[in-house]
């Protein structure tokens, strides 16, 4: 494999973008259409219309994890399990997949071709990848194999696409990609049989598969008139009335067993957080002060969200959970969380927080935002996070690790998690370990196992970002 820039088709070349610290908690600066990815292209350089912010940490202080890998009994903590694979995107743009213990590396990237943000199919034997060879961008899907083949769903050197997600069946691949001035969905068989085909266009875009991949649960645009909350068919051919006015939130939920669906939506003059039951159309809400990011259980009727505990313009705040059954609330963590993960299982939610050990850092709002939606002025900075481990039942929580992230987890992944966590997962399927791309005490990007059951987090490869395939 041939050196590689480390870049993403969709970052400007006006440098690293960056999230904005405030207030101890970290906050999306967020306007009426908060924007889910949303892409441009200015000026001949194709720019994120993303949430961007100057940072800056008083009393900074590093993370001591180690710069290399770890094996056998020199890994404490370290679960041991056999459950799933690991895809990972290389300091250099490669992809490569691997065990939990760092063993049985596949090579599946490509000579002058960066990947990003590489999604598993259900079944754990594809890995879907967008990639760009320099010229277009493309998105791919992989065999999990030593001698993996690949197959092209759609390319584009003008419309690059930035975001996908495999249907429940794994039969098609979702994708966001640039349309003009707006943003659209593609579907794609994933078998490259046919053609991908354009079922819908706006911006900001955020949705969910149903269970039976017949349909999707979009969220399109922000407030106002030509928002959207509704179900389209797969096919394009069908779009369902809107299911209530759209609120301050980004990706919309659907429950497992698909009784209930969640979302935010205005009552009168303020915003609130719906569990409407399907059949009946009955719902439970709770009031929201700011943004509301959402993510329902994956083994049960409970949805957990963040939102600001006073009017803010973020979604950073403390962690509650809404029984859909009786419509009753609870504060499961308190505090700033920045974005939370439910294990497989559904007995646990991990979750991030801005680093408790270092003073607050000092905030200063971005200046004028372009039209392209980048701020004018940008400052890289160390951005130190907690995670810890909430347990559903209890609510006991338990710190597992201080790291620093790496900039595309922190200002790709993060803004985006409850959108993400559809698609790419960093909980081991055992639901015993997570994933995660740490920068260690040398300044080196590095994916990191971390153990449910505590212990130092345990380095398996080099990298940038990483996830976990569902089984």
């Amino acid at each position: 494999m041939t050196e590689k820039q480390v870049d993403s088709p969709q970052k400007s070349d006006t440098g690293r973008r960056n999230l904005w610290l405030l207030g101890g908690g970290l906050v999306l600066l967020a306007v009426v259409s908060v924007c889910f990815l949303t892409s441009a292209v200015v000026a001949g350089g194709l720019v994120l219309r993303r949430i961007v912010a100057n940072v800056q940490i008083t009393d900074r202080g590093r993370l001591e994890i180690p710069a290399t890998p770890l094996s056998g009994e020199d890994a404490p903590g370290v679960p041991d399990t056999g459950s799933g694979r690991i895809a990972v995107v290389t300091p250099d743009g490669g992809l490569v997949t691997l065990r939990p213990d760092g063993n049985d590396l596949r090579d599946l990237g490509s000579p002058g071709v960066r990947s990003q943000f590489p999604a598993w199919s259900s079944s754990g034997a594809q890995v879907a990848v967008i990639a760009s060879d320099g010229t277009q961008t493309a998105v791919q899907v992989l065999d999990d194999s030593a001698t993996p083949d690949a197959t092209e769903l759609y390319a584009s050197a003008i419309n690059p696409p930035f975001y996908l997600y495999w249907s429940p069946d794994d039969r098609q691949v979702s994708f966001l990609a640039n349309d003009r001035n707006t943003i659209a969905l593609w579907l794609a068989a994933a078998d490259g049989q046919a053609p991908a085909r354009k079922i819908a266009a706006g911006q900001p875009f955020y949705w969910e598969w149903t269970a039976d991949s017949r349909q999707l649960l979009v969220h399109i645009g922000g407030l106002g008139a030509e928002s959207r909350l509704a179900f389209i068919d797969a096919d394009g051919n069908a779009v369902g009335d809107n299911l209530a006015t759209p609120g301050l939130f980004q990706a919309p939920g659907i429950a497992p067993d698909g009784r209930y669906l969640a979302f935010s939506q205005v009552a009168g003059e303020q915003f609130e957080v719906a569990v409407q039951e399907t059949r009946s159309g009955a719902q439970s809400t709770t009031r929201q002060l700011g943004l509301a990011a959402m993510s329902w259980s994956p083994a049960g009727n409970q949805l957990a969200f963040i939102s600001p505990a006073r009017q803010r313009l973020t979604h950073v705040g403390p962690l509650q959970i809404i029984d859909a059954a009786t419509g009753a609330t609870r504060t499961l963590a308190d505090g700033q969380v920045i974005a939370f993960f439910w294990s497989p299982d559904g007995k646990s939610i991990a979750t991030l927080t801005e680093n408790s050990g270092h003073s607050t850092p000092g905030a200063a709002l971005p200046r004028e935002f372009t039209s392209a939606g980048r701020a004018n002025s940008q400052q890289t900075s160390e951005v130190l996070l907690d995670l810890a481990i909430v347990d559903v039942a209890s609510g006991q929580s338990r710190t597992l690790a201080s790291f620093r992230p790496t900039d595309p987890f922190l200002s790709q992944f993060l803004p985006y998690f409850d959108q993400y966590a559809l698609s790419h997962r960093i909980w081991s399927p055992a639901s015993d370990a997570l994933v995660l791309p740490m920068v260690d005490d040398r300044g080196q990007p590095g994916i990191f196992v971390v153990s449910q059951e505590g212990g130092a987090p345990r380095r398996i490869a080099d990298g940038v970002v990483a996830f976990w395939s569902w089984q």
